[in-house]
């Protein structure tokens, strides 16, 4: 039963492959042509600036940081009761997760700084 099974499969995949069909819907020549109308809007318009960059990432980036305030307010409040509730094979366990948090915590503020720095340190070098 279980060859015939097999078989079945494996036959109804080359019957898949073999009916499948070949037709392609698209030229190659118009993808390029598209593709040259798209480079030569983008070379039109002029290139956006930094402080352009800051008005329209900043909000977006503040955004992010408070909600992510709020998610680790949330975490280390319920972490820190279920540590104080828990017994004291549980607190090990609770303590690996604020481990974790607290990672998630200087990786979330840290990278801020790091993307502060980075972006003064390319205006620098691209100035």
């Amino acid at each position: 039963m279980k060859k015939i099974k097999n078989i079945l499969i494996i036959i109804s995949i080359i019957m898949c492959i073999y009916f499948a069909s070949n037709e392609v819907y698209a030229s190659a020549s118009e993808w390029k042509g598209q593709a040259d109308k798209w480079l030569q809007n983008g070379m039109q318009n002029p290139p956006i600036t930094t402080e352009e960059a800051w008005e329209k990432l900043l909000p977006i980036g503040q955004i992010l940081v408070v909600v992510a305030s709020v998610v680790l307010v949330i975490c280390f409040m319920y972490l820190g009761i279920k540590y104080m509730t828990a017994d004291p094979s549980g607190k090990a366990d609770v303590k690996q997760k604020l481990i974790g948090l607290v990672v998630a915590t200087v990786v979330i503020y840290g990278g801020m700084g790091i993307f502060a720095i980075i972006v003064n340190l390319m205006n620098s070098i691209l100035a």
